[in-house]
């Protein structure tokens, strides 16, 4: 298989070299064709720079930049040149801070061998785990979020639908109009999940832990809030 873990960028210079070196020497003990796709939206602090002199040393690394219009955007782009352009048979995601650890990756790509469709690195299966530090404000914004998804959409079998590391068969986004999903924030996750669950396709969960960033700051804001719980009500009532 054609692995292509896609990791969108945004002012994420002091992460994304470490997280390349990291993620490749977890590669080399996998024997599928795994390549990193980094999804840059012009950041300012020279990220696509620095990604573009890694490229020199790793013929498996991609970049493709564009205009910040929101990591639902991102992913759309990298899921499209990925699948189009680089031939994936897989496509992963993945943040680019440590959130998701680079050494879960074979696990994930282990459960589509055993016949899954799409794999979610979970925080909310028996295993999986965020940190202990979280704020009671996180906890309850992140695990409400799942809640109110399962419920509002209908997603009952999944316990993690907002997690954002996931490997997913290029034959499941092949049936799916990515540009149909018109959404630009975190709540492109659960746009996505619904319309894969409506291939028919087997979702699995693997239980992973969820690291919070130690280097940038976190993208979440406030308007993201917003806009997830405004855009839950559309997901569930739009005709696709």
């Amino acid at each position: 298989m054609k692995v292509i873990v896609i990791i969108p960028t945004y002012n994420e210079k002091d992460n994304i070299g470490k997280l390349i070196d990291s993620i490749q020497q977890v590669f080399k003990n996998m024997s599928h064709d795994m390549n990193i796709l980094v999804v840059d939206d012009n950041s300012p602090d020279g990220t696509a720079e620095l990604v573009e002199n890694f490229m020199k040393n790793y013929s498996n690394v991609h970049l493709i930049t564009g205009e910040k219009r929101g990591l639902g955007n991102a992913y759309i782009r990298g899921m499209k040149y990925a699948i189009n352009t680089l031939n994936a048979d897989v496509v992963m995601e993945m943040d680019a801070d440590f959130s998701h650890k680079p050494e879960d990756i074979p696990r994930l790509i282990s459960t589509l061998e055993d016949g899954a469709d799409f794999v979610i690195g979970s925080r909310y299966v028996t295993g999986g785990k965020i940190p202990d530090d979280w704020s009671f404000f996180r906890k309850m914004n992140s695990k409400f979020g799942n809640i109110f998804t399962r419920y509002i959409i209908g997603i009952h079998a999944v316990h993690d639908c907002t997690a954002g590391f996931r490997a997913i068969r290029a034959s499941v986004i092949k049936k799916i109009n990515l540009s149909q999903l018109k959404v630009q924030g975190y709540v492109f996750q659960i746009a996505l999940l619904n319309q894969a669950i409506k291939t028919s396709c087997k979702v699995k969960e693997v239980p992973v832990e969820f690291v919070d960033r130690v280097r940038g700051e976190t993208k979440l804001g406030f308007s993201d809030i917003i806009e997830f719980i405004y855009n839950v009500f559309i997901i569930k009532f739009r005709k696709y």
